[in-house]
């Protein structure tokens, strides 16, 4: 296994190339690399005009629609006529002889990400009000008009879980040509409970966690939602199924779960109660969750296939990439127990 990389930063000419595009950026003083994620390269920059993140593709090869920030940005940049809050972005360079890669700048935003769903830096008292917070967000983003903002052709129209399903085996076939049997019987078992009537397409946020919220400095109020690379438009109980899926991971997984905590001991709501939250703070119907997030792990356990590949490359990004993809087996049985209930 190769170890992490990033791309090599010509700092004078990317200082040239942000003056010259970025509206209001001037006088770069600083630039910082930040932890975090396995999916894209994240600076602080710190100038005169302020403080700023930039957040570019990976280097080297990557998979067919991944890492795909030109979209990013544009949802990015149509949520400031939203009630979704979200940093504003700056500018979006797609020319490659900048630093080698897509990226794009947007403002730094003050704020403490909650990467544990135990939310152990928050008061017992506290934490229903966290997940509550999330939970409402969720169902903001799902109440956006896409059209007003416009976003109405963001994705393609109807049989969400039938494409996904397609995209997802394609990117597992690509970074697993040895394959996997757990992950096939997954994909099976959901095809054969894939719900036969799409919902009204709304925004999605495609990666909805704990760790993709940003709340102020005393964890009550949601400053910014992170991370909109995998967003599109589709079955809003696909983001909701994600949000609740990972928490059943276990809590010494890379990725930390609840599994095993009890949940009223810690003051933490169950899923029940977060889906009856989500459902009366959105309007949906309700569903049985079961599907959808079966359906977030094959998701997630798809991904992790990608990051397996990429450390394999030499183009991962952090120590952990590769431990995920080992390890992806972990989202796959999940997933088959999830359906099995």
């Amino acid at each position: 296994m190769a170890p992490p990389s990033a791309p090599d930063l010509d700092w004078p000419r990317l200082d040239a190339w942000l003056e010259r595009n970025a509206a209001g950026f001037h006088g770069l003083r600083a630039a910082r690399r930040l932890v975090g994620g396995n999916s894209n390269p994240i600076w602080r920059l710190d100038a005169d005009s302020g403080a700023y993140v930039l957040r570019a593709q990976p280097p080297g090869e990557l998979l067919s629609s991944a890492h795909a920030l030109d979209r990013e940005f544009r949802v990015l940049d149509a949520l400031r006529a939203s009630p979704a809050p979200a940093p504003r972005v700056r500018a979006f360079c797609a020319d490659l002889s900048v630093i080698g890669v897509q990226f794009y700048l947007m403002d730094f935003v003050d704020g403490r990400v909650f990467r544990n769903p135990k939310l152990e830096d928050a008061p017992r008292e506290k934490r229903r009000a966290v997940f509550d917070a999330a939970l409402d967000m969720l169902a903001t983003i799902h109440c956006i008009d896409v059209a007003a903002v416009g976003l109405s052709d963001f994705g393609r129209p109807g049989h969400y879980y039938q494409r996904q399903l397609h995209r997802w085996s394609q990117q597992i076939a690509r970074a697993l040509p040895e394959g996997d049997a757990t992950l096939d019987a997954l994909l099976a078992a959901l095809r054969a409970a894939m719900p036969q009537t799409d919902r009204a397409a709304t925004l999605l946020h495609g990666d909805s966690r704990f760790d993709n919220l940003m709340f102020d400095a005393r964890g009550e109020r949601i400053v910014a939602v992170l991370d909109w690379e995998l967003s599109t438009l589709g079955d809003p109980l696909a983001d909701l199924g994600q949000f609740l899926a990972v928490q059943e991971l276990p809590s010494d997984y890379l990725l930390p779960g609840l599994g095993g905590l009890d949940r009223a001991a810690h003051g933490v709501p169950t899923q029940e109660e977060q889906a009856a939250r989500y459902f009366a703070q959105s309007g949906q119907p309700a569903a049985d969750m079961r599907f959808y997030m079966a359906f977030a792990m094959f998701r997630q356990a798809a991904m992790s296939a990608g990051l397996k590949r990429r450390a394999l490359l030499g183009t991962a990004l952090t120590e952990e990439a590769f431990a995920f993809g080992e390890t992806l087996s972990v989202f796959a049985e999940l997933g088959l127990r999830m359906l099995g209930r």
